[in-house]
């Protein structure tokens, strides 16, 4: 078995049932992201996710060229089943690119591809190549975002998780930039307070700070402390991700578990910030990190360092499928992101949908990741 072919494909997708079809990056809107469709010479059909919603596509963009001018070359011919040894190939040929960033998100789509292709080859789920199973379904919480202007609808967006048997559920950024959580102590005090009261005191209830806003290491800790009469599961991405030691000074300095990771790439980035105890909980993303393979390496490393970890999850159905495939494979694994706000990419892009019972999300025993994409929604938001 050789690979025949990669393609990376561009795909376009927003709600417009939201409201902000027109600003990038709120509410519903889904973005650009970058689907990998690898085949093999005896036509096994295999894919993987690069994470690259950018504003305006151009990250999209120059991975896909990226993939079609410098790595696609390098891996035609090559057994999908050596996908260690073309990681290494690769991560090496992408020292020209930069080894984070789009050479990374590159990577990452096509190192889980792979995996995909040699699941389906043998006949066997993704997790029997990265280890086994060790359970059959993960409790899910529920990924929103805060609506800064209906604290009251807010929290009732997130209740019907709950009854629903979801653990948890999360609340971030905000609907609009303008209008993020973060910009106000006595605002995000009050609708957290709201989601609390709403969700009830055994629901998991985490919240995340995102980007819309610059927190400084002293307001992130003064914030923290006044949050966390709320019972608030985890602090999410409090600090810019540059400011490793702010996250060190943080984490010492509350009882909250302070979350962040899903900007970090590679087991480089996460070795750092595991040996300096600078999070109580980290979150790779398959689709940013390096790819599924890369991925079980970093949460491996975590559980060597006593840190929990959960996958973030927020671009396509292949991400969603990927991260299960992993949390399936690890024995410290808990907990999966399951994004609930519109997004076509996760809800039209399988053939088949994902099997959710009581709050829980059943790993699937279909080869590869587990699911048939339909090539019919990919042609629907595929960009030339």
């Amino acid at each position: 078995m050789k690979i025949k072919s990669v393609e990376p494909i561009v795909l376009y997708a927003q709600d417009i049932t939201a409201g902000y079809s027109d600003k990038p990056n709120v509410g519903g809107y889904t973005g650009y992201q970058v689907i990998v469709r690898v085949e093999t010479d005896d036509g096994i059909v295999g894919w993987g996710e690069c994470c690259t919603g950018s504003d305006y596509g151009e990250a999209a963009f120059a991975v896909k060229l990226l993939i079609e001018r410098g790595l696609s070359s390098r891996i035609i011919g090559q057994n999908p089943a050596d996908y260690r040894r073309i990681w290494e190939r690769l991560y090496s040929a992408i020292e020209w690119y930069g080894r984070r960033g789009l050479g990374i998100f590159a990577l990452s789509g096509i190192d889980t591809a792979l995996l995909d292709v040699v699941g389906r080859a043998h006949g066997i789920p993704a997790y029997e190549l990265l280890g086994g199973c060790f359970r059959k379904d993960v409790p899910l919480y529920a990924s929103l975002l805060f609506d800064m202007d209906d604290p009251e609808g807010t929290a009732r967006k997130g209740e019907r998780y709950i009854r629903d048997g979801y653990v948890g559920a999360k609340f971030g950024w905000g609907m609009l930039p303008s209008k993020p959580f973060g910009a106000d102590a006595d605002a995000d005090e009050k609708i957290v307070a709201t989601i609390r009261n709403v969700l009830g005191p055994r629901a998991w209830l985490m919240v995340d700070v995102g980007r819309y806003v610059n927190w400084t290491r002293n307001y992130a800790i003064q914030m923290a402390k006044r949050l966390e009469k709320y019972g608030i599961f985890w602090l999410e991405e409090a600090l810019p991700q540059d400011d490793v030691e702010g996250f060190v000074e943080l984490a010492r300095a509350v009882d909250v578990t302070i979350a962040a990771g899903e900007g970090y790439q590679t087991l480089h980035d996460f070795s750092d910030l595991l040996s300096r105890r600078a999070l109580d909980l980290i979150q790779p993303d398959v689709s940013k990190a390096g790819g599924l393979s890369e991925t079980k390496r970093i949460v491996e490393l975590a559980r060597a360092y006593n840190v929990r970890w959960v996958p973030h999850n927020w671009s396509t159905a292949i991400n969603t499928a990927a991260s299960l495939q992993l949390v399936a494979s690890a024995p410290d694994a808990f907990l999966l992101e399951f994004k609930q706000e519109p997004n076509p990419l996760i809800h039209e892009l399988s053939k088949s949908k994902f099997e959710v019972n009581k709050g829980k999300l059943t790993v699937p025993d279909t080869p590869g990741l587990g699911i048939e994409i339909d090539e019919n929604v990919v042609d629907k938001y595929r960009m030339q």
